[in-house]
């Protein structure tokens, strides 16, 4: 039976076989039974592994026109779009 070990911040690694076998992928959530004296592990909800590849095109980007501005970190800022939003009223 595979064993883990507990580190000094009260964490355990879950055996790679043990993950493989129950499908528990990154994001999965736990729970911990207590028993009286035997500690069961239970899955609260499972995350399905996600493929990067499944979002290719999702996301279309307008071409820049050849006179245009380069595009600055803050014109993408959400905050920064509300803020601007309110003053145009």
């Amino acid at each position: 039976m595979p064993a883990a070990t507990l580190s000094e911040k009260g964490q355990i690694v879950i055996p790679a076989e043990i993950r493989a076998r129950h499908q528990l992928t990154p994001g999965t959530q736990v729970e911990f039974v207590d028993d009286g004296g035997v500690i069961r592990l239970v899955v609260r909800r499972r995350v399905t592994a996600t493929d990067p590849v499944a979002g290719y095109g999702l996301v279309k980007v307008k071409p820049q026109e050849k006179d245009a501005k380069p595009r600055r970190l803050a014109d993408f800022d959400a905050a920064a779009l509300v803020s601007r939003k309110g003053n145009a009223r």
